[in-house]
């Protein structure tokens, strides 16, 4: 087992172990307090317990009434904690009260149950002995039920009711605003979004209809922007970020030969944020100008996903990078197309993290990071790899490639999410999770023909893939270790740990797959691979590559008894580059830590070759070596040696010690 996965396991257990002893889950010291939370974090689950605890202290408040019933009823009947018949009781005892406030409760609250089980007549029926026609809820309730048998007149009257006597102003509001809607009374709809009191309760997509559909735009932004920034929570922010220097380092980590100025960085990561806001903008002049949107059908739904989804999100992500690549000098080798892309593509998922952790929480910070963000990179970078064709291979400006890979990563985009929201295909939806997998393999095929061809190449600068494998391993566990803290301290350690135990079987194959196709660059100058669809490794065995062993430290023992071997070794030193004698590869030059004072040949440095064709240095940590040293000091860095300028001294074991 790799030793990066033996530090991911002692991590875990410790950070388990830990949390369990220390964290606890919340602890509330009344009802109130707990429902106070529970609706605060979005935790829904059996909230009609908590109401029904509430009510036996708190009778007479008509909100806790109304949020007991309606929770109850989302409550599948197998879960329900006491009998219908008994909820329908506890009603019918408040009619008996001789208290008028409890007398309304009681009727309200069986006209509420028999609204939600469409028995109109008898909801009618009840709701109209409610004494206090201003009760809250009452009103919208009224205008429920009108809507249900279509006597849309009077349920516009009763919401309107509602909002005039204050009443459960969220209900009515957002009533009234699907009445309007689905009557296509945009007017009226465009005067209520202007209500400061009112707009607070527009759906977003709603809000973005209007105000385009009047063209104005500063209107449409601005709710385009607020929709993001305006519920940021810190998890959420922390998370985004999170994510986003994970596959920053990443990025950081392959641009070895010319790295990239952080403020070029930093303007395309900006822009990428920027863009990712005009996504709506393209997306609802689709919708409203031709029509097009999601209906189930599977042909409509495939070309949307293609078009309406992947062509869009393409476009606004690739866009940063033209202007990048337009008015500055960043991009100077084929890496920085990748390079590029993928923070572009960063900017974007950043701001769509945003949105989604705000609306479901941070267990969904591990799924996004091993998912979306990562196939939002590869997609950009699809993209700009055929600019970065153009430039390096066919010699044209932004056409003919460009289109091409722009085009497939749409297609690829709109597959990935098709599978995903039409609901006649959704039970294929791990074909979604395929394309993913061996879109790694394709990345890896982007970046490694990128690092080929480099106009920085220096045989002198190596790719530690090794390391690199063990980042990624170690920065995608980490994000899964931060889910699971957050949730811990959120909601205690039983709660984390229903949440670890999922993420492990999610995302641990993802943390693997991943590691193993995007760490595993293999670089061949001047090598341009085909892309083609090829199968993922699954493992995170490196193949190997004589160049792994560069800038390793190694100990050398003799294993000849001859003096002259003996007289250098046993030593320690480097492998500081790979050497071709005489037409003949795989040998490597080290740098010895104890230099030696030798008359007769050099005492700095070795040049070493498997005894073992078929036992390579650098497969096995241990390895048996044919040991040469140079006649003179001038031809150890001459850029060709020759086998007669060297001079056998013997056989020794390496072992490779980093």
């Amino acid at each position: 087992m790799r030793k990066s996965i033996i530090i991911v396991l002692i991590s875990f257990i410790t950070t388990v172990l830990l949390v369990n002893l220390f964290v606890e889950a919340p602890q509330f010291d009344n009802p109130k307090d707990q429902l106070d939370y529970a609706i605060k974090e979005k935790k829904n689950e059996r909230l009609d317990i908590i109401y029904l605890d509430i009510l036996t202290t708190d009778s007479l408040t008509v909100d806790y009434h109304y949020g007991f019933i309606t929770n109850y009823y989302l409550t599948a009947p197998a879960y329900r904690v006491i009998d219908e018949k008994n909820v329908t009781g506890i009603y019918w005892d408040y009619i008996d009260s001789s208290d008028e406030l409890a007398n309304d409760i009681g009727f309200y609250g069986l006209g509420l149950i028999s609204s939600i089980k469409s028995d109109f007549n008898n909801a009618f029926l009840y709701l109209s002995q409610v004494e206090n026609q201003s009760l809250k809820y009452l009103n919208n309730t009224l205008g429920r039920v009108y809507w249900r048998i279509n006597d849309f007149e009077n349920a516009e009257k009763y919401f309107l009711k509602a909002i005039q006597v204050q009443g459960n102003l969220e209900g009515a509001y957002s009533n009234l605003v699907q009445l309007y809607t689905d009557q296509q009374r945009f007017d009226e709809l465009y005067e209520l979004a202007k209500d400061k009191e009112a707009k607070e309760f527009f759906p977003f997509h709603l809000k973005r209809y209007l105000f385009l559909k009047q063209f104005n735009l500063f209107r449409y932004f601005e709710s385009v922007f607020s929709n993001t920034y305006q519920n940021l929570t810190l998890i959420g922010f922390f998370g985004a970020l999170l994510i986003t220097l994970c596959w920053l380092f990443f990025l950081r980590r392959i641009d070895i030969y010319e790295p990239e100025k952080w403020k070029y960085i930093a303007l395309t990561f900006i822009l990428g944020i920027l863009f990712s806001e005009i996504t709506f903008f393209l997306s609802d002049l689709n919708t409203i100008y031709f029509g097009f949107s999601l209906n189930g059908k599977i042909w409509n739904d495939l070309l949307y996903s293609i078009i309406g989804i992947g062509f869009i999100e393409e476009l606004v992500k690739i866009v940063p990078v033209i202007l990048i690549l337009k008015f500055t000098k960043a991009i100077n080798e084929p890496v920085d197309y990748i390079i590029y892309g993928s923070i572009s593509a960063l900017g974007f998922a950043f701001a769509e993290n945003l949105l989604y952790f705000n609306n479901y929480g941070p267990q969904i910070i591990t799924g996004r990071a091993l998912t979306a963000v990562v196939f939002h990179m590869f997609l950009t970078s699809l993209a700009a790899y055929g600019l970065m064709l153009n430039k390096y291979k066919s010699g044209k400006l932004i056409r003919g490639n460009f289109i091409l890979f722009f085009m497939l990563a749409a297609i690829i985009h709109g597959l990935y999410d098709f599978w995903l929201i039409n609901p006649m295909v959704v039970r294929f939806s791990l074909l979604s999770m395929v394309i993913l997998v061996f879109c790694f393999a394709v990345f890896n095929t982007l970046i490694t023909n990128a690092l080929n061809n480099s106009e920085f190449y220096d045989e002198e600068i190596h790719l530690n893939r090794k390391k690199l494998q063990n980042y990624l391993v170690y920065s995608l566990t980490l994000v899964l270790m931060f889910q699971y803290l957050i949730i811990s301290f959120k909601h205690g350690h039983e709660e984390g740990w229903f949440s670890l135990k999922g993420s492990i079987i999610s995302g641990g194959y993802l943390i693997v797959f991943i590691s193993a196709n995007l760490g595993a660059i293999d670089i061949k100058h001047f090598k341009w691979w085909p892309l083609r669809i090829r199968f993922p490794k699954f493992t995170l065995k490196l193949d190997f590559n004589p160049d792994d062993v560069i800038n390793k430290k190694i100990n050398l023992q003799a294993i000849s008894k001859k003096r002259d071997i003996r007289r250098i070794l046993p030593n320690s030193g480097t492998i500081i580059k790979r050497e071709t004698i005489t037409e003949t590869d795989n040998w490597y030059l080290v740098d010895l830590e104890h230099k030696k004072e030798i008359l007769d040949f050099c005492g700095s440095h070795l040049l070493i070759k498997a005894k073992n064709p078929k036992k390579p240095i650098g497969l096995n940590k241990t390895t048996e070596v044919a040991v040469f040293v140079f006649l003179s000091d001038d031809k150890i860095f001459s850029e060709q040696k020759l086998r007669e300028d060297l001079l056998f001294k013997g056989w020794a074991q390496i072992n490779i010690t980093v």
